[in-house]
């Protein structure tokens, strides 16, 4: 008798755990639980502070202005310009298309160039973020994403990047369970080596449950810096001319 009341203890405990893996959540309907919560608009311009922290805790701020389009073939197009201080003021990114093509404008030198692909792990303008980290989508629907874990709070999700000459191997989402975003990102370089990290240390939420990042923590481990942006001013579906996100726009001083 207590070998059957044993067995069907057991029996019970396999089929309530089935059950709780049958009903979770898949990684595919937490990637679109995400991409609902994410706010709606074709273009946007945020004006923001950039704080760079080095290895002594030394800052320095630069104030610039960027301006986002999502295409419809939902890759997104940025075009990002410092504006203070004197250093740095005019210096332009342009990312099109998650990019695809990213382009340099220096007011020093009066000429657009082109970021090949072999140089988009490289530093931009001493900020720890490379040209890929400026233009990188991790939420990409081709790359391959395993949910790797299941916690209270989150979800912890891991994302292959596709490309060949992609800088990271694995990339790490820790999704929010609450609000569906993801709170932090962990950047994995060959031989799952984590090299940089990306926090979300403050979000705006809307009535409809909209999540925009107001506070982002960008740390590059390796060099022990940090790289803190801070949202001034946002502003939806702003009016763009049609060759906005071109190298035409680069060197226009004014946006």
């Amino acid at each position: 008798m207590k070998l059957k009341l044993s067995l069907l203890i057991f029996t019970i405990f396999i089929l309530l755990f089935s059950a709780g893996t049958v009903f979770a959540l898949t990684v595919d309907e937490i990637m679109d639980k995400m991409e609902e919560t994410a706010p709606d608009f074709t273009t946007q311009k945020t004006i923001s502070e950039m704080v760079l922290i080095d290895e002594d805790g030394k800052e320095e701020t630069r104030e610039m202005v960027m301006f986002s389009q999502k295409e419809e073939d939902e890759k997104t197009s940025t075009l990002m310009r410092f504006l203070s201080p004197k250093s740095v003021k005019g210096v332009t990114l342009l990312n099109i298309d998650d990019g695809e093509k990213i382009y340099l404008y220096m007011p020093a030198y009066n000429k657009p160039r082109r970021i090949a692909s072999s140089s988009k792990g490289d530093e931009f303008m001493g900020t720890g973020l490379s040209y890929e980290d400026m233009s990188m989508d991790y939420e990409d629907k081709d790359y391959e994403k395993n949910l790797l874990e299941e916690t209270d709070s989150e979800y912890i999700i891991e994302v292959l990047p596709s490309e060949e000459d992609a800088s990271y191997e694995k990339i790490i989402l820790h999704v929010d369970k609450e609000y569906f975003y993801a709170k932090k990102v962990e950047f994995y370089e060959t031989g799952s080596k984590l090299t940089k990290t990306l926090t979300m240390d403050k979000i705006k939420l809307d009535d409809n449950g909209k999540v925009t990042p107001m506070e982002i923590e960008f740390t590059d481990i390796a060099e022990n810096q940090k790289t803190k942006i801070v949202m001034k001013e946002i502003e939806y579906d702003v009016e763009l001319s049609s060759g906005f996100f071109s190298i035409r726009t680069l060197s226009k001083p004014t946006l």
